[in-house]
């Protein structure tokens, strides 16, 4: 029974380390993915059931600017659209931007329309 309970106050150790670490790393990150969510991909992906951002590439210049690419995704029915984005930033905006991949959902088809025959 001791052996349980030194196992899982290890394992509560090991978690807690990790999980005090993460906001050290992953802050900059997650105001990143916000900025990009809230003038980008949130208008590109209106409507859709779910769609999630990765962060590909984050180059900081000198200047204190960024390049930054990201991958979008977004499921709509059994659809999905990707796109990939150059986007060029300073400090809390974006200042410029280029699709480099997308791929977009099939055309809206209609089902049961009528036949242009008539009766």
């Amino acid at each position: 029974m001791r052996s349980r309970a030194r196992c899982a106050a290890a394992w509560v150790l090991v978690l807690s380390s990790v999980l005090v670490a993460v906001p050290t790393w992953a802050g900059e990150d997650v105001a990143l993915l916000s900025l990009l969510r809230g003038e980008v991909f949130n208008k590109e992906f209106e409507g859709f059931d779910t769609y999630y951002v990765v962060i590909e590439e984050d180059h900081a210049f000198d200047n204190g600017s960024r390049e930054v690419t990201a991958v979008a995704v977004g499921k709509f029915l059994d659809n999905q659209k990707r796109l990939k984005v150059l986007f060029l930033i300073a400090g809390d905006h974006i200042i410029g931007g280029q699709i480099l991949e997308g791929t977009d959902l099939p055309p809206c088809v209609v089902q049961g329309s009528p036949s242009s025959s008539s009766l």
